[in-house]
């Protein structure tokens, strides 16, 4: 299931997106769930972190579609974004707000089944391994893989990623549920850890990159033996 939000206040392109998202669908074995907003303010205002693709119209009352996308990033920086216009020169801005492409109304089939073809693939390159930070003023999509580990200090969790540091309030127990199955190993009641990145491991210390991460003594036999569990599927 691919969730879909459409944010246009023209009911006759809403329709015809509708119509094309349906047909795209049934020619291509997909299933979308899509949801339509009659402009920007709502959209943002309910707006669902789990949404895959979101296609904007630029011109609409209230809030216009580029404000709209400005806003929509601070929320949301990965979601693939495609804007809709009846008029070229808004679409070249699209950079600002790293827009995937854009169409211009009245929409084709043709164009629209393009673009769906970048979204599709963009949408499910490995999205099993897909988990949500939902942080103070934003929601980030990271891969598992691009997470170096998970540590706890007071009630946030602190995520070091390929990309940098994010944080949300929340538990490391839930995150372990969630990352379990990727590979992750809790060394300690701080520390959650992604084996593929462990270089070193030494009497209380595991070494990740430039880091070093404490290892506690009761855990660190499991420890040794779900890291020897990793390196013998990595070899296969």
């Amino acid at each position: 299931m691919i969730k879909i939000a459409v944010v246009e206040d023209e009911e006759e392109c809403s329709k015809r997106m509708d119509e094309f998202l349906s047909r795209y669908g049934q020619e291509k074995g997909i299933e979308f769930s899509v949801r339509f907003f009659r402009d920007g303010v709502d959209f943002i205002s309910d707006y669902d972190p789990q949404t895959d693709a979101v296609f904007m119209d630029i011109k609409m009352p209230h809030m216009n579609g580029m404000d709209c996308a400005l806003k929509l990033r601070k929320l949301d920086v990965d979601v693939p974004l495609v804007f809709v216009t009846s008029t070229v020169q808004y679409a070249v801005k699209g950079y600002e707000v790293d827009a995937m492409g854009y169409m211009v109304k009245p929409i084709s089939y043709f164009p629209f089944s393009l673009i769906m073809d970048k979204l599709v693939a963009k949408i499910t390159q490995n999205p099993q391994d897909e988990i949500y930070i939902q942080g103070r003023d934003y929601t980030k999509r990271i891969s598992a893989r691009n997470l170096y580990y998970v540590e706890v200090i007071d009630h946030y969790l602190i995520y070091h990623t390929t990309e940098g540091e994010y944080r949300e309030i929340g538990k490391l127990k839930d995150v372990e549920a969630k990352l379990l199955e990727f590979d992750f190993f809790r060394c300690s009641n701080s520390y959650l850890v992604n084996l593929r990145f462990v270089q070193e491991i030494d009497e209380e210390q595991v070494v990740i990159g430039k880091e070093r991460i404490f290892i506690s003594r009761r855990r660190k036999k499991d420890f040794l033996v779900a890291l020897n569990e990793f390196l013998k599927k990595e070899r296969r």
